[in-house]
């Protein structure tokens, strides 16, 4: 699936990448900030969002993107650990919230349960 990052800390965004890449997520992008004419241009069918460091808020920043990728899925990704928190980002247009609390494995999980499987999304055994 293709898939924009945005990720304010750039030293994580070759692990993420390669974390992204094993839930089916093909990274075709990435940005430090909010660049919704780059996002436009790009034309994900993901967007990858680190939610921490926007300082309008996370509800300011999904709506904005929703705005731009109308049916993409939005994976708002964060350190809060609060229902309260997690309901207005998915009503404000997140399609998943993970918590960087949770783990390598359950944000894989929950990614992959996002991605439809294709051939690309399969794991090659030999």
């Amino acid at each position: 699936m293709r898939t924009y990052v945005i990720e304010p800390q750039t030293l994580f965004l070759p692990f993420l990448t390669r974390v992204l890449a094993q839930a089916g997520l093909h990274v075709i992008a990435t940005s430090e900030d909010l660049d919704l004419k780059d996002i436009a241009a790009h034309d994900p069918a993901a967007v990858f969002v680190d939610l921490d460091f926007f300082v309008r808020g996370a509800p300011y920043t999904l709506c904005r993107i929703r705005q731009v990728v109308r049916n993409a899925a939005i994976i708002a990704f964060c350190d809060a650990d609060d229902a309260t928190f997690e309901a207005m980002c998915y009503i404000s247009g997140a399609s998943a919230v993970l918590s960087k609390r949770s783990g390598i494995d359950f944000v894989l999980k929950s990614v992959r349960d996002l991605v439809p499987v294709t051939p690309e999304a399969v794991p090659l055994t030999l």
